[in-house]
């Protein structure tokens, strides 16, 4: 990776969990500056659940038994004023109070949860997690807050080796830049991270109000497992525009 980063990480035991949705209303989620981008004239929302590894900033080693956890992000893929490609998080959730705080500083979404992710050599792979903020919204202009914290609780089967090089599953994949709004300006944070190595995966158990609260329906997604952990670096955020 030539990315000079100042934090590093790794990412296991990751799967994709795709919805269509409507790109007219992704527009309206969306701040200032970002559109929202297509593929064949269609956009989809992310459900991510992984385990990640090794947080670390800059030079220091990651802190045993503090740097490992597992994260929950809701995504939506987005062009900036320059057509550069990315990520707008709607809300991400991890078990970590200290790194939710300081990602809220540089502002990104990072809301409490507890959280379990059981990911056996020979599948299924379970992700359990409730969020403890209270019943916050999703970053979506005007949606109302929800009586319960967010829930995600799910079993993921890995199928197929697939190709994630091209068409639909490196658009959704390959994303090399994520977006945040801080101080009132919107700041691009680079990314970068080694291939993916993806199978094609299914849904088992399956229960959620997380793309409902978007109004929309979660049933029949386009899964994707990673076979293999990736490592993933961040630089510096840029202001745009």
């Amino acid at each position: 990776m030539r990315l000079a980063g100042v934090g590093a990480q790794r990412w296991e035991s990751l799967a994709f969990v795709h919805r269509q949705v409507d790109p007219d209303l992704v527009q309206t989620w969306l701040p200032p500056g970002l559109t929202v981008d297509t593929y064949d004239g269609a956009t989809w929302v992310g459900l991510v659940p992984f385990v990640m590894a090794d947080v670390r900033l800059g030079p220091f080693a990651a802190v045993p038994g503090w740097s490992t956890f597992p994260e929950l992000n809701l995504r939506v893929y987005v062009r900036d004023r320059t057509g550069t490609r990315g990520v707008w998080f709607l809300g991400l959730w991890c078990t970590r109070r200290l790194f939710v705080a300081g990602t809220r500083a540089a502002g990104v979404p990072y809301h409490h949860a507890r959280a379990a992710v059981d990911a056996p050599a020979a599948g299924p792979w379970r992700y359990r997690f409730a969020a403890t903020d209270g019943p916050e919204p999703f970053r979506v202009p005007h949606q109302p807050a929800r009586r319960r914290p967010l829930r995600f609780d799910a079993t993921v089967h890995a199928d197929e080796t697939v190709d994630a090089t091209s068409g639909l599953v490196q658009w959704l994949t390959a994303r090399w830049n994520a977006y945040a709004v801080r101080a009132g300006r919107l700041w691009r944070f680079p990314v970068e991270h080694e291939p993916w190595t993806l199978r094609r995966g299914s849904v088992g158990l399956w229960r959620t109000d997380a793309l409902g609260r978007l109004g929309l329906p979660g049933d029949d997604p386009l899964v994707h497992v990673a076979a293999e952990p990736v490592h993933a670096r961040f630089a510096l955020p840029h202001a745009v525009g």
